[in-house]
């Protein structure tokens, strides 16, 4: 059954694959010396059947091929079966791996398994990496794992060279959602990338509050039409009647159709009443794309029939 492993037919090889995963323990023996194949494809299909099976027997060899493999496919599929065995045995290979891999599909799938393991200590002691991807991919890993213990070290490269990584940063902190973000997006906000000042505005958005809102507001007013398009649909989401003058004034005063269209839909996403009239205003008086918005905003959220309320 091994050998079928390798068949240059697909479904063979698959069939194979799961009739060793239904064998489960009875396999499993066979399956660990498949990983010392010389065909790269018994010894991937291995690592992946080993993963269905999920008994612990095969979290060292799995972490031997995840760190010794010449195969990068090989590598991935030991990573992901160690993710799916879920032994914390696997997270210091996987942190090895995610550092120094070469390949990067292996390093991605490695953050991922350290995330499902819950490995925020490993993670962390990767942040002072010199390499680029690794720390881009450790940031998106405790912020998934919503870490609050790393969210002043992650914090710190807010003022990184990398505009990925200062991006990523800002996600982070909307992630973790705390008051103490707030305060510690507020470089992000006038950050020289325009990708990393639109990030700040969801990651606000995620946290919500009255301070958010108005760090918010201040974007409204930036010179990239794009941070000024995500400020505004922030504004709305995040559902503040604080937002509601400045609002209007875009809907009304934005050169930008689009970020208007997008005011009247922040309006209705706000629900105060006070809305209904610009909003009626601006189906009479504004372009085709903002009267749209406009229109949808009263029917759908304030139960109006625009044409009957003109």
């Amino acid at each position: 059954m091994i050998r079928k492993l390798g068949s240059e037919n697909y479904f063979e090889s698959q069939r194979a694959a799961w009739k060793l995963v239904e064998m489960k323990d009875e396999a499993v023996g066979p399956l660990i010396e498949a990983l010392q194949s010389d065909e790269s494809q018994i010894r991937f299909k291995s690592a992946w059947s080993l993963g269905k099976i999920t008994d612990r027997r095969a979290v060292d060899p799995l972490s031997q091929a995840l760190l010794e493999d010449e195969d990068e496919t090989v590598r991935e599929w030991s990573a992901a079966a160690l993710e799916t065995i879920g032994d914390d045995r696997a997270i210091v290979p996987l942190a090895r791996a995610l550092r120094s891999d070469e390949a990067k599909d292996v390093r991605l799938r490695a953050s991922r398994a350290l995330v499902v393991l819950g490995a925020s200590e490993a993670l962390m002691e990767l942040l002072d990496e010199p390499d680029n991807i690794t720390r881009r991919m450790v940031i998106v890993g405790l912020g998934h794992l919503g870490c609050l213990e790393s969210m002043g070290e992650v914090a710190s490269l807010i003022d990184d060279q990398d505009d990925e990584i200062r991006r990523r940063v800002a996600w982070f902190l909307g992630c973790v959602g705390s008051d103490e973000a707030v305060v510690l997006l507020r470089p992000a906000l006038e950050d020289a990338s325009h990708v990393v000042r639109m990030e700040a505005a969801k990651a606000l958005a995620a946290i919500g509050g009255e301070e958010g809102c108005t760090m918010v507001l201040g974007l409204t007013e930036d010179d990239h039409p794009h941070v000024r398009l995500t400020a505004v649909t922030s504004l709305g989401e995040m559902g503040l009647s604080a937002a509601l003058e400045r609002l209007v004034e875009i809907v009304f005063g934005e050169d930008d159709e689009e970020i208007r269209a997008w005011a009247a839909w922040s309006l209705g996403e706000i629900g105060d009443p006070q809305a209904i009239g610009p909003l009626k205003e601006a189906c009479q008086h504004c372009p085709p794309q903002v009267q749209d918005k406009a229109r949808d905003s009263l029917r759908e959220v304030f139960d109006l029939d625009p044409d009957e309320s003109m």
